[in-house]
C-alpha cells in the first residue's frame, strides 16, 4: 500500500504554519525550533501518507495509529517547540488571556483532552465521521487542538503555568487509566464495532483480519499511550528533581562542594 493523498489543504496548513513560525523566531533563540518543525512534518505525514489511506479504507489500527498521533505525539512537539517569549506576547493580549484562564485550567483542559479520545471512539461518532468528510475533519481537528489543550499544563512553554509535580504525576495516570480503558475496549469488545472495516476493499491487508486489526488497534491505544503518559510523568519528576536539587546546592554551597583538598 502506497498511496500518499497529497490535500491541498493539508499542506498549505502545515506550509503556512511552518513559514509563521519561521518568520516569528528568525532573529531569535533556535534551540526549541526542533520540535515545533517536527512536529510539523509528523502532522504533515499522518496526514497524506498511506498511513490516511489505510485508516479511511482499510484498518482500524491505521485509524487509530493516526489518532494516536494526533493527540498524544503531535502536541507535545508543538508545545515543547513553542518560545518562551512567544507565549508570553500572546498572553499579552486580553482575549488570549482571557482564553488561556479558562481553557488552561487542569480540570477542564483534561476533561477536553481525554474527553475528546473517549468521545469519539464511541462507535456512532466513529462511524459518523467515517461517512462525513466534514465531521472527519472536525475529529482530526478536535483532537489536535484538545491535546494541545490537555499537554498545556504539562509542557506549556510558560513555567508559571505547568501544573506542581504531584499535580502533573496524578493529571497524566489519570489520563493513562482512562486510555487503558479505551485499549482494553478495543482490545477485547466484540469484532464489527466500526463496521467499516469488516469488509475492506481489499481484505487481510498486511495479514490481518477484522479481529486481529481491532485488537491490534486496542493495543496501540493500550501501550504506546501509557508510555507517552509515562514519560510525561518520568520528565515532570526529573524536572522538578534537577530544580530542587538546583535550589539545594544554593541554600547549602559548602555541603555540596566536596572535601577541602
Amino acid at each position: 500500500m502506497n498511496v500518499w493523498d497529497w490535500e491541498p489543504s493539508v499542506v498549505a496548513g502545515c506550509a503556512v504554519l511552518a513559514l509563521a513560525y519561521i518568520g516569528l523566531v528568525r532573529k531569535r533563540d533556535w534551540s526549541r525550533a526542533p520540535y515545533f518543525l517536527a512536529g510539523i512534518v509528523l502532522l504533515l505525514l499522518d496526514l497524506v501518507s498511506p498511513i490516511d489511506t489505510l485508516a479511511d479504507q482499510y484498518l482500524l489500527s491505521a485509524h487509530i495509529l493516526q489518532h494516536f498521533l494526533l493527540a498524544l505525539v503531535i502536541p507535545p512537539l508543538l508545545l515543547m517547540g513553542t518560545p518562551q517569549w512567544l507565549a508570553a506576547q500572546a498572553l499579552e493580549r486580553p482575549l488570549c488571556r482571557r482564553i488561556e484562564r479558562v481553557i488552561g485550567q487542569p480540570p477542564l483542559s483534561w476533561l477536553l483532552g481525554v474527553g475528546a479520545m473517549l468521545a469519539w471512539h464511541i462507535p456512532l461518532l466513529f462511524n459518523a465521521a467515517l461517512a462525513n468528510d466534514a465531521l472527519h475533519v472536525a475529529q482530526h481537528l478536535s483532537f489536535l487542538v484538545t491535546g494541545t489543550i490537555f499537554w498545556w499544563p504539562i509542557l506549556g512553554p510558560l513555567q508559571e503555568r505547568r501544573l506542581p509535580v504531584l499535580g502533573a504525576v496524578s493529571y497524566l495516570f489519570s489520563a493513562c487509566a482512562c486510555c487503558s480503558l479505551l485499549g482494553a475496549f478495543l482490545t477485547f469488545g466484540p469484532v464489527g464495532l466500526y463496521p467499516a472495516y469488516l469488509n475492506p476493499p481489499l481484505p487481510n491487508v498486511w495479514g490481518l483480519d477484522p479481529k486481529s486489526d481491532q485488537q491490534l488497534a486496542g493495543l496501540l491505544m493500550w501501550v504506546p499511550g501509557c508510555f507517552v503518559y509515562l514519560a510525561g510523568i518520568l520528565s515532570t519528576i526529573r524536572h522538578w528533581y534537577s530544580g530542587a536539587e538546583g535550589a539545594r546546592r544554593e541554600t547549602f554551597p559548602g555541603y555540596f562542594a566536596g572535601p577541602s583538598q
